[in-house]
């Protein structure tokens, strides 16, 4: 249960904390009691008040104050927001402790049902390979991550982690999605609440080139899931199982083509498994209890599972029409079953596309 108060005068008011946390660029100072009570605020102004009861898994949430929107129309509260992504937290709980792990993976779900899960780092391609595959017939389920569970089938069943899709501008511009950002921007919808404004701008000015920070990471198009639909068209999926995986990864140099890369590793590795510290969610509640990445034994179980899965790794080029040439031809080969390597790719690599385990029974290599 998340009970939500704004204005709410009797709410506590600002303590000094024995331990403080960074969630999701919010400064947080928290405490817990010997109650196994959890309270918490924020360390900006105005101040938003937590209290957390496990044993009735119940997180109160209030501000003293009415906060108001933003000075742009349309864009959420901090209250709204910061209970949306409590309320996710608390949901990864629950589905972490019914047996789901999450993963660092973008899925597609291709036409008659088979799954396509690309694993991956960030900027390792996970995002392209999930839009192409979108942008050309597939249903879009996770664009960076997803919760991962073994079913009785010897695969793994996937759910949509509920997340934003962040999306470089050279990107939308290859799929042509760029021009429909702009246009629904430009009719005065608020843009995502952590997007850059330089982001923004470059949108509804038809800039293209990629945008950095200071620091030098990229800075990208934040795109709600609806979004993907209804500014794009599309199509979302809300359940899959896992068929296949691709491994790719980006290759800088232009002059590279995308093809199929035999040379490396397929092997999946225990870096797949998502902590909610690496992805600005410490878990200061107490939520999953130290097991947010799943619990040991169900990630076991989908490292092995992912390991018998028919896998290949991939380069992909900067030339978007040659990735969607080679994801097609891959995502054809593992709907079909065939052993040949995809002719229309036009690059030399190994006669057997997809790899897996010899335990798998099926695509392995001599």
């Amino acid at each position: 249960m998340v009970t939500v108060i704004d204005g709410d005068h009797q709410a506590p008011a600002a303590m000094a904390h024995t331990h403080h946390a960074v969630f999701a660029r919010e400064p947080i100072g928290y405490t817990r009691h010997h109650d196994n009570t959890v309270t918490a605020h924020t360390l900006t102004d105005p101040v938003i008040a937590f209290r957390y009861t496990p044993d009735e898994q119940h997180l109160q949430i209030s501000s003293r104050q009415p906060l108001q929107s933003t000075a742009r129309p349309g864009r959420p509260t901090r209250l709204a927001t910061g209970t949306t992504r409590f309320t996710r937290e608390m949901m990864r709980a629950r589905l972490i402790d019914d047996g789901w792990v999450l993963l660092h993976a973008s899925a597609a779900v291709l036409p008659g049902g088979r799954t396509l899960l690309t694993l991956g780092d960030s900027g390792a391609g996970k995002t392209t390979t999930a839009l192409t595959l979108a942008s050309t017939g597939a249903e879009l389920l996770a664009n960076d991550c997803c919760f991962a569970r073994p079913n009785t089938s010897g695969s793994l069943d996937l759910l949509p982690w509920p997340a934003a899709a962040a999306v470089g501008l050279g990107l939308l511009h290859a799929l042509l999605l760029a021009d429909s950002a702009r246009a629904h921007l430009k009719t005065g919808e608020p843009p995502h609440p952590t997007q850059d404004q330089r982001v923004t701008d470059a949108l509804t000015t038809g800039h293209t080139g990629a945008l950095t920070s200071a620091s030098g990471r990229e800075l990208k198009a934040h795109i709600w899931p609806e979004q993907l639909t209804r500014w794009f068209g599309l199509p979302l999926a809300t359940t899959g199982i896992a068929a296949g995986v691709l491994l790719p990864r980006v290759v800088s140099s232009t002059r590279a083509p995308a093809c199929v890369n035999d040379h490396r590793s397929t092997e999946v590795t225990t870096s797949v498994f998502v902590t909610s510290d690496e992805e600005r969610y410490p878990d200061f509640f107490g939520f999953t209890n130290g097991n947010n990445a799943g619990m040991p034994t169900a990630r076991l179980e989908v490292l092995q599972r992912l390991n018998r899965l028919p896998r290949q790794a991939v380069d992909l080029s900067h030339d978007q029409t040659a990735n969607t040439r080679l994801l097609t031809a891959l995502t054809a080969s593992l709907q079909s079953g065939q052993h040949h390597h995809p002719s229309a790719i036009g690059t030399a690599a190994s006669t057997f596309p997809w790899r897996s385990s010899p335990t798998a029974g099926c695509w392995c290599r001599p």
